[in-house]
């Protein structure tokens, strides 16, 4: 069993409120918080999908059992704070891209917390699937609308994302 746990988000978001008025075509100031909020549920929308961070964070990753090697999700990785069993510190080395990978040097008796930090993701790629989803939300930001098919999650968004996820199971 393992789980997850954001202790503080550090980065801000790579798009802005402007960003997504341009994008859609608003000219009014009118809906701004409503994009605001947008803005951030298409973040997290597209890091669930992709399985990395696009805003940094401060992450705890707990192990209930644990193998002397596992792979840190919502990578990249900037830092590595503690590896703890049981509050204490457990010597290991990190290796692959970005750090991800952990190797324990020896096998705790008990569960493993690792605490690290994200860089997040500012690619060009990212900013234009989270401008194409915010906008998919803007447009339909209603249960219905009588006569209009609700569009799901754009398949742009989808395509642009598929070369950043990362499954973990």
């Amino acid at each position: 069993m393992h789980d997850i746990k954001i202790n503080s988000v550090t980065g801000s978001e790579i798009i802005t409120t402007q960003d997504v008025k341009d994008f859609v075509r608003i000219d009014t100031s009118a809906d701004d918080t409503l994009i605001g909020r947008i803005i951030a549920t298409s973040r997290l929308w597209c890091e669930n999908y992709i399985g990395k961070d696009i805003v940094a964070k401060n992450r705890t990753f707990y192990l209930k059992e644990v193998d002397d090697r596992f792979t840190l999700p919502f990578s990249p990785i900037a830092s590595i704070s503690s590896v703890t069993s049981e509050d204490i510190a457990v010597s290991y080395n990190s290796y692959g891209l970005d750090d991800t990978i952990i190797e324990l040097k020896s096998l705790p008796a008990k569960e493993v917390k690792v605490t690290y930090v994200t860089t997040g993701l500012s690619d060009d790629l990212v900013k234009n699937a989270l401008l194409n989803l915010a906008a998919t939300y803007y447009d339909n930001r209603a249960d219905f609308k009588t006569g209009e098919t609700i569009s799901e999650i754009p398949t742009d968004t989808k395509n642009i994302l598929q070369g950043f996820k990362t499954m973990y199971i």
